[in-house]
């Protein structure tokens, strides 16, 4: 249809060929007013280009509403899951990047289950300047376990990217317990005392200053590493989504933790989940509100905790839309913005060192 229009625009001009537009011919400067050619000339290119949609890539910049305003403006996602990935994802880590960098959020961490993403995050930062985007392994069995070597291998291909050591999640014994699941389940505590594999790993964490997440351990465990944590000195702890079902903190083990200098996280998707949850396999956890996440803020102090999304699902928002949601979500709840700024900004790039 469009280029049966670009034909009715030029079929009265005498200056039309069937090799082309002459543009320097007499007949074009007698019979067609410049201004009308002008005009004609741009709805040609119009019509033209318009055909053919950039990429998100070429484009370079993502459609996110009102930008420039952004209430995420140099805020750090601490937690985000795109792919690769052996769960379906709703965008690759470049993609991932580049609204983030749409928001101008000043940072990201890729989280990934299965695989190291620090090598991913090099990367990223090369195609993507605009953003800082970081990485880190998942201590599960698809890397050998609570393994040390893995740590030093992600730090070492990642350097400053290659940033956070997460204990184990989806194969920690908890979760599996939590979430009656069969299989192998990796414990890093025992009657209050971490294995010496994982005391291996906390010295690798606190010579390289990394940052040491607590995975989906449950709340005995998370204790004792923070304990032991503290006596290698390591100075960047957080508790990973410390409200949900695990590690399934309770408001005074979120205190304890605190006061030994720990951060928690708070995390979005655990307000998506329960039994109305879009997606299938969070309809299993808990939903914790965005109510009950603002009244710990309140009893704790916000200077203790992070605020991430936590998103990548299909069924899910946009982590940088998530993103957005959950901070209007917690200032309606009383959530002042110096609070909203310590949660996502100061205290995430204090751990991230940035």
């Amino acid at each position: 249809m469009r280029f049966n229009l670009f034909y009715k625009l030029f079929k009265s001009n005498s200056s039309v060929r069937a090799g082309g537009l002459c543009l320097c011919s007499p007949e074009l400067y007698s019979a067609v007013n410049w201004a009308v050619y002008i005009i004609r000339i741009t709805a040609v290119f119009w019509l033209v280009f318009s055909s053919f949609p950039l990429p998100l890539y070429a484009v370079g910049k993502p459609p996110f509403a009102n930008s420039q305003e952004s209430i995420i403006e140099s805020a750090i996602d601490f937690h985000i899951h795109s792919s690769p990935d052996v769960i379906p994802r709703r965008l690759d880590d470049f993609e991932v990047a580049k609204l983030a960098a749409g928001a101008h959020m000043k940072a990201v961490v890729l989280k990934n289950h299965y695989a190291s993403t620090a090598a991913r995050a090099v990367l990223v930062n090369k195609i993507v300047p605009q953003i800082e985007v970081f990485g880190g392994v998942v201590l599960n069995h698809s890397v050998g376990g609570i393994n040390p070597d893995a740590v030093d291998a992600m730090h070492r291909i990642g350097g400053k990217y290659g940033k956070v050591v997460w204990l184990p999640t989806v194969d920690a014994e908890h979760h599996l317990q939590v979430f009656h699941k069969p299989g192998r389940g990796i414990k890093v505590a025992e009657n209050g005392k971490v294995l010496p594999e994982t005391a291996a790993v906390l010295k690798i964490v606190a010579k390289e200053n990394l940052i040491l997440e607590t995975g989906h351990i449950s709340s005995e465990e998370v204790m004792a590493v923070v304990g032991e944590a503290n006596l290698l000195n390591i100075k960047n702890i957080l508790i990973t989504h410390a409200m949900a079902d695990v590690p399934g903190l309770s408001l005074e083990n979120m205190q304890a933790a605190a006061a030994a200098g720990a951060f928690l996280e708070l995390a979005f998707v655990n307000d998506l989940m329960g039994e109305n949850a879009a997606d299938e396999a969070h309809t299993n956890w808990h939903q914790v509100s965005i109510t009950k996440m603002a009244a710990a803020i309140k009893l704790i102090g916000a200077e203790h905790f992070v605020m991430s999304t936590d998103l990548g699902r299909k069924p899910d928002p946009l982590p940088a839309e998530g993103y957005k949601l959950f901070v209007e979500k917690l200032i309606n709840e009383g959530i002042s913005p110096h609070e909203i700024d310590l949660m996502t900004k100061h205290n995430p790039a204090r751990l991230l060192g940035i």
